[in-house]
Order: C-alpha cells, then sequence, then structure tokens
C-alpha cells in the first residue's frame, strides 16, 4: 500500500496554485496525498491564518494517529506564535502515536517542541513548495532546487551517511556522537531565556540561516559563547550564504564561522549542504548521529540509522530515557 503524505502549513502564505503541482509531484513518486490540514484564511500578518486557527489545526493534525508522515508545505515566519497552544496541549499530543513531520527554516519551532517536549523524531529537510521535484515539473529554479521527496523520505527508512564535514578546530578532528537537534538560528534564538528553552543531555546542534549579514552572525555566535550552561557535543553549521552568493560573499561567512570555532571548545563543523541552499540534504532531529574522522582525511562523515515508527508505549521509554 502507497505511504499517505499529509500536507500541512503553519507559517506563512503559500500560493494556492501550488498544490496541484505538489500532489502531483508525490503521486509520481508512489506516494498518497491527504490536504485535509490545509486551511489557508490569510491573517493582517500574512500567516496563512490566525494563530489559533493554526494552533488549533496543529494539534489536530498531531493528535490524529491515522497521520504518518505530516510535511509542511512552506516556512517563512509565525510558528514561534503557537507555542503556547501547543503546550496547553502537551499532554493531548503526548498520548498520540508518534509521527514524522517534515520541514525546515520557521518549521524549526516547531521541530523544538515535538523533540524536546513531546519526544519524537522529526527531519530537518525541504518543504513541499520548494524542490527538485516541484522545479522539474514546472520547469522552473530555485531554493533546495537539488533535493527532492524521494530522497528526503528514503533518509527516514534507511537513514543518511554524509562525507564532507569539514572540521573547523581540534575537538572536531576527534568526532563526536549523540542525539540531533537544532536548525534555524534565527529560530532558536527566539527560544532563548524563554519558558520553552530546553537542552537535552548529548546534543548535537544544527545551525543554518537565511536573510542574515554576517555581522549579524558574528554577533549571534558571541552570543551563543557567552550563554549560561551550552555545552552540545558539537556543532554543525549548514549554509547562511544567499544562493546568489560570490565566492568572497561564501567566505566571509565561512571566516566568520571559523572565528567563533577557534574560540570554543565544543567540536564545529563546516557542512552547507542543507539550509536555504541549492542543497537541503535531509537529517533525522532527535536521533542519534555519529560523525567520524580520520587523521589521514580532511573531511568527517555524518551518520545516522534510519527511524523506525514504535508503539506509544516504546516511545514514552524512550523519551523519558532521552530527558
Amino acid at each position: 500500500m502507497a505511504k499517505t503524505i499529509h500536507l500541512i502549513s503553519s507559517s506563512s502564505e503559500y500560493l494556492e496554485q501550488s498544490i496541484p503541482d505538489i500532489v502531483t509531484a508525490l503521486k509520481r513518486q508512489g506516494f498518497q496525498v491527504n490536504m485535509q490540514y490545509l486551511d489557508q484564511q490569510v491573517s493582517d500578518f500574512g500567516y496563512v491564518n490566525s494563530d489559533r486557527a493554526r494552533g488549533e489545526n496543529l494539534v489536530k493534525a498531531l493528535t490524529d494517529d491515522n497521520v504518518d508522515y505530516l510535511w509542511f508545505v512552506r516556512g517563512g515566519s509565525g510558528a514561534l506564535n503557537l507555542l503556547p497552544h501547543l503546550f496547553a496541549n502537551l499532554t493531548h499530543i503526548h498520548g498520540a502515536r508518534e509521527k514524522i513531520l517534515i520541514g525546515f527554516s520557521d518549521v524549526t519551532a516547531i521541530h523544538d517542541f515535538i523533540n524536546k517536549h513531546v519526544g519524537w523524531r522529526s527531519v530537518h529537510g525541504i518543504v513541499a513548495s520548494s524542490n527538485k521535484d516541484m522545479y522539474q515539473l514546472q520547469g522552473s529554479n530555485g531554493l533546495n532546487k537539488n533535493t527532492g521527496f524521494r530522497q528526503t523520505l528514503d533518509a527516514i527508512t534507511q537513514g543518511v551517511n554524509y562525507p564532507g564535514l569539514l572540521p573547523l578546530n581540534a575537538p572536531a578532528k576527534v568526532g563526536a556522537a549523540g542525539v540531533l537537534m537544532g536548525g534555524n538560528l534565527t529560530l532558536l534564538q527566539s527560544l532563548f531565556s524563554t519558558r520553552y528553552e530546553k537542552y537535552l543531555r548529548d546534543e548535537i546542534l544544527l545551525l543554518e540561516d537565511t536573510g542574515v549579514t554576517y555581522k549579524q552572525l558574528d554577533r549571534a555566535l558571541h552570543q551563543l559563547q557567552y550563554k549560561k550552561d551550552f555545552t552540545p557535543n558539537a556543532i554543525v553549521f549548514g549554509q547562511f550564504f544567499t544562493l546568489e552568493a560570490t565566492d568572497e560573499e561564501r567566505l566571509i561567512f565561512k571566516s566568520v564561522i571559523l572565528d567563533f570555532a577557534e574560540t570554543t571548545s565544543i567540536p564545529v563543523y563546516y557542512y552547507p549542504y542543507f539550509g536555504h541552499g541549492v542543497t537541503n540534504n535531509p537529517l533525522l532531529l532527535k536521533q542519534q548521529v555519529t560523525i567520524t574522522c580520520h587523521p589521514e582525511q580532511e573531511y568527517c562523515t555524518l551518520r545516522q540509522a534510519g527511524i523506525r515508527h514504535e508503539s506509544k508505549r516504546g516511545q514514552q521509554k524512550r523519551t523519558h530515557a532521552g530527558e
């Protein structure tokens, strides 16, 4: 039986005319598509709906035991506003069967809630409206043009194996292991010093962003240096430069990250193949990850096993064990 993908959007307004193309692209890959959680009545702020309506819709999807995969149509902004509604329904969500959420950028706020407070795994990966399959169908080009639906879904079941992580400091050359977390730096910063901020043991932190200058990134990384009780097992930096960046612009962002790496004992890696670029390789959040390095090789390799769905009892045991 073909897997069913449930589409949802909880952030900025999406193009209604893109939905038929998303359905066509997913069906070409052998998937069924359910659109019952697409509910767009654009708000004054350009979100898909009011905060209350978006929160209620997301909770319904998260507690629907008929849902296996919940794929976000778009990021943008506004997901952070839903946290009070999600936490008000935390017990209800805890009682539901685990489902796999897929998306990135503004979806980071939802990943953080799902990973750290509910205990489910999720996928930092392409949104349904901007990816290789959509551009091939539409004859266009753009964000994440090298990464498609099949690669992202295969990562869930088969895991990932990515060579090409550049260690930026001496601790990184030893390698690292832990639980993968994180996503968009701006969204994670928005959680700092709030009642929703939480860190798990043995985190390896992903960081990527878009629309920030190299000076803003430098300031944000200094904030990380000054942050209390910030001791991840490692940090993996993705893409921060724009799609149109020149070689010089790409280098200045890498230089900012290198300066940060040289001032910290935390292992720091550079892998600009996830985030807001032409390539957005899927990564499995709240899933174990190992980074292996060899003295004779310049680059390290990131590996993760695939995700298996569990019974409610099994996922509850794993959730408590990770806290």
